[in-house]
Order: structure tokens, then C-alpha cells, then sequence
């Protein structure tokens, strides 16, 4: 199994917590592959080695070697799934502690392959380019440095007997021929070749973190602007959805006025109170929907109650559904007991640019559905239109940034790319299926919580 290369995020202070654990866990995940295939390369070099090219007096050292890194990575993939419940300190200590064992054993393999003359000895490289792309430079640091003094130890232990040297009949240099001099000067060329590793790696990562700010930057800017967006066609018509209570506020407050003159008093004074007390709770809860939806928050996963989520989504578009003539029907409950986590603002922003985009492909008399359906694994929110449809030739391009089929100045082309964005942060995928004038169906398909039954 080959593995797959990481992704070039590091330890990223300006993420939330739940995304730095994302990161470190895919980079575990992918450091677990890699030792299966260095494993399995230790084992094959070996049986080289000593089968076929005679270099090995005694095989069954390395072969040890081998199973004893296949068996301790065998334990690894099997407990990366309580990774899912510890925090990022625990995971980083995670790392440094498979990084300390191969470091170990990549010693073990070189005592019984020439030592420090072995030039397999620079693969403690890798755990330095290793440490810098999964947790920090600071940490590259300290695992070169580590990896010189077992480097040191080992060649010094070997120079000066204190154990035995096993030279490979390569024509390797001779180490108890070399002189002192010559010897430290050996290392001095490993501690270069590490320093100068370690500068490069440091220096593209410094890049690569100072570009993945600006892209989270200009990210949120357009997340936010597109959230502007549709909030200014919610606002349109949401004078005339609070025009309504204010105007039977005020009549009821002039009738309360000509009553408390003609020195009225009970349940009939208390009567026209309450209905003012139920339609200031309804512009109320409208002015908190607007507000709510325009905040920017952070990225943050928490438990959510799918049918609230559903119903808010409903009572923000239902003016310009209204407007359009189009007729929305929310259907808010769960058909199963769901534990959804994810960021509610976030995914009501996905709801409402699908509810938009639906409502414009609609004709006045047509009908839109908002509803939810779960399984037992993952949860689909659906939006379904039956209107105009999208061509097959485009249907691959709608999350596209910019593009869009609207009028210039009707759709800018980065709901959808948003939309999708902010789905494949909660793990999740939007599927689409459309037929050009049968309408469009969106199913915003998220995962359960992991350890919950869906039903």
C-alpha cells in the first residue's frame, strides 16, 4: 500500500482546535503508512542482501528488526481510533513518541549495518523533515538533535569497542582505519547536511503558512461577503414581515390609550397587552434570526437540533419565497434520532444559499421542499425545486468559484463554492441531482456524531 502524501498544513495557531486535531490525525495516519513500507523495505532489502548479494553474515538480526517495526505499527493503527477523543497535546505526544521509537530502531538497523559508514545513516533526515511537516520546526530541531547524539553514540561506541562493529563488505570506509580527525570530521559533514535540511524545511513551511493565511483571509472576506449578500435579499422584504405587528402595536396602543381614559380596567386592558407582548416576540425573533445569520463566528463543532436548524433556514427566506410567489414547505422533522455536531451558523448559511438558488429557479405557483433524511451513518438535509434544472454540460461546474448562470448582477458565483467548502470542513460532500426542466435536488450529506447510533 502506497502512502499518500501529506498535506502541507503544520501545527496552524490561527485554526481552532478541532482543526488542528484534523490535521494531526491525517498526518498520523499517513506517518502509520509510511512505516508499512519502510517495514516492508527493511525485510526485502534484507533477504537482498543476504540471498542474493552474500553481504550479510547473520540476516536474523534485521529480520527481527524488521517484524519489531511492522509489530509496533501494527499497534499503532490499531489504537488510532482513540485518537478521535484526545486533545492536540496528547496526539503531539503521540507523534514525538513514534518518532523516539523509530529513531530506536533506525539506530538498531545501522549497528548492524556498518554504523555511522553506512550512508543509509542520513535517513534520520527524515524524521527531521518529518517532525517540521507534522508538528512544528522548533521540533525538527530537537529530533536532529537527538539524532546526532545517537549518530555520535553509535559511531563512538563502535570506533572504540565498546561494542562490535559489523562493516558491510562494500568497500565502505574502515572505521577502526580512520583517525580521529577523520572521524569527527565524518560527523561534522552529518550535523551540515542536517542543519542545512533542517534551514530549507523551515524556510518553504515559514511560505506555505504565510500563504495559507492569506488564503484563510481572503477565504473568510468572501465567505462574508457572500453572506452580506444574501442577507440584503432576506432584509428586502423583511420590512414589510415586521410592518405588520408594528401596525397592530400601534393600534392596540391607541386603543389602550382612549380605554385607560375611560378608565377601563381587567382582562380586557390585558387582553390588548398581550398581543402586543406576542408580536414584539415575533419582530423580536425576526431582528435575532437577521442578526444571528450576519455575525461572523468561529468554526466550531458543537451538538445540533437538525429540526431548530431546518425551521430558522424556513423563517429566513420565507419573505422572498413569499416575494417570488413560490411556496416553501419545511418539513423539519428527523426520521431518526440523530447526534449531529457541526457549526449551526455555518450550515444555515449552506441552507439558505441552496433555499435562494432554488427559489429562483422556480416559477411563481411552484413549491420547494426542505426536509431531512438520516441513516443510521450520516445525515442528508434536501432542498428540492422543480424548476427550470441544470444542464448536464454545467452540472460539474456549480461549485465553481464565480461561476453562475444568474445575471451579472444577480448571483456573484460563490454561494455554492462557499457551500461546498463549508461541507467538506464538517467531513461532509453536497450531492446534486438535476433534470433541465423537471427541477434540482440537493442533499447536504453530513456525518453522525462518531459513537452514536442513528437510531
Amino acid at each position: 500500500m502506497s502512502p499518500a502524501a501529506p498535506r502541507d498544513e503544520v501545527r496552524l495557531p490561527w485554526l481552532g482546535e478541532a482543526q488542528q486535531l484534523d490535521s494531526l490525525r491525517e498526518q498520523v495516519a499517513w506517518f502509520n503508512r509510511l512505516r508499512l513500507v519502510v517495514a516492508a523495505c527493511v525485510v526485502w532489502l534484507t533477504a537482498v542482501a543476504s540471498h542474493v548479494l552474500g553481504l550479510l553474515a547473520s540476516p536474523w538480526p534485521l529480520y527481527g528488526l524488521g517484524g519489531l517495526l511492522l509489530a509496533i505499527d501494527g499497534v499503532y493503527i490499531l489504537a488510532y481510533p482513540r485518537l478521535l477523543r484526545w486533545s492536540v497535546g496528547a496526539v503531539r505526544r503521540h507523534v514525538y513518541l513514534q518518532i523516539a521509537v523509530d529513531l530506536s530502531i533506525l539506530t538498531a538497523l545501522l549497528h548492524w549495518t556498518g554504523g555511522v559508514t553506512n550512508p543509509l545513516a542520513l535517513f534520520y533526515l527524515f524524521h527531521a523533515f518529518i517532525a517540521a511537516m507534522v508538528l512544528s520546526v522548533s521540533a525538527a530541531v530537537a529530533v536532529a538533535a537527538a539524532s546526532l547524539v545517537l549518530l555520535v553514540a553509535l559511531g563512538s561506541a563502535e570506533r572504540y569497542g565498546w561494542i562490535a562493529h559489523h562493516p558491510l563488505p562494500v568497500g565502505l570506509v574502515e572505521l577502526h582505519r580512520i583517525q580521529p580527525l577523520g572521524f569527527w570530521l565524518l560527523l561534522f559533514a552529518y550535523v551540515v547536511t542536517l542543519a542545512f535540511s533542517i534551514y530549507f524545511v523551515a524556510v518553504v513551511l515559514a511560505r506555505l503558512r504565510a500563504n495559507e493565511r492569506q488564503l484563510v483571509r481572503l477565504g473568510r472576506h468572501f465567505a462574508q461577503s457572500e453572506k452580506l449578500a444574501s442577507l440584503g435579499t432576506l432584509a428586502a422584504g423583511i420590512s414589510h414581515e415586521i410592518n405588520n405587528p408594528l401596525g397592530v402595536m400601534r393600534n392596540k396602543v391607541q386603543i389602550l390609550r382612549y380605554r385607560a381614559q375611560d378608565g377601563e380596567t381587567g382582562e380586557r386592558l390585558l387582553a390588548d397587552l398581550d398581543t402586543i407582548d406576542k408580536h414584539l416576540s415575533r419582530v423580536a425573533q425576526i431582528t435575532a434570526g437577521l442578526l444571528q445569520f450576519a455575525r461572523e463566528q468561529p468554526f466550531e463543532l458543537r451538538p445540533i437540533e437538525v429540526p431548530a436548524l431546518l425551521r430558522e433556514a424556513a423563517d429566513l427566506v420565507r419573505v422572498p419565497f413569499r416575494t417570488a410567489q413560490v411556496e416553501l414547505v419545511c418539513d423539519p422533522a428527523v426520521p431518526l434520532q440523530v447526534a449531529l455536531l457541526g457549526s449551526a451558523n455555518h450550515l444555515l448559511q449552506v441552507l439558505i444559499n441552496i433555499l435562494l438558488n432554488a427559489k429562483d429557479a422556480s416559477a411563481p405557483g411552484a413549491a420547494v421542499r426542505l426536509y431531512a433524511e438520516a441513516s443510521t451513518a450520516e445525515l442528508a438535509l434536501v432542498v428540492q425545486d422543480h424548476g427550470t434544472g441544470i444542464p448536464a454540460e454545467v452540472l460539474d461546474k456549480v461549485f465553481d468559484p464565480f461561476f453562475t448562470t444568474k445575471d451579472v448582477d444577480k448571483g456573484t458565483g460563490l454561494g455554492l463554492a462557499i457551500s461546498h467548502g463549508i461541507v467538506e470542513r464538517h467531513r461532509g460532500r453536497i450531492e446534486v441531482d438535476s433534470e433541465v426542466g423537471r427541477g434540482t435536488t440537493f442533499r447536504v450529506v453530513l456525518p453522525l456524531q462518531a459513537g452514536e447510533p442513528g437510531a
